[in-house]
């Protein structure tokens, strides 16, 4: 007796265009405001960044971008004021965003 296989999941799989839209339509819908920090809370943020800059240390960092937190973790490599930007390197990788964008730094 022979076995439908994956012809029995083809329906599903025949609109991809479809699911593109639904997984588009979740990510739309989960996100979230950019939070607002105090003068406190910004002052706080730039002497851990000048602190952790200087000593070399292992941090985490939350950062605000397009409607999602995200974290990311290293060693503060540069801080460029000019350009108002970041960068961390975690195992030869190099991660660069915007200083307005940080939400949150921790030591690891």
């Amino acid at each position: 007796m022979k076995q439908r296989g994956m012809v029995k999941w083809q329906p599903f799989a025949s609109l991809p265009e479809h699911a593109n839209y639904i997984h588009k339509v979740i990510y739309e819908m989960n996100k979230i405001e950019r939070p607002i920090l105090s003068e406190d809370q910004l002052n706080e943020l730039n002497e851990k960044l000048y602190r952790y800059s200087q000593n070399k240390e292992f941090i985490s960092i939350a950062y605000f971008h397009d409607g999602y937190i995200y974290d990311v973790e290293g060693i503060i490599v540069k801080i460029d004021l000019l350009k108002k930007m970041v960068i961390i390197e975690n195992n030869a990788k190099r991660d660069k965003f915007s200083i307005e964008n940080i939400i949150d730094i921790k030591l690891k």
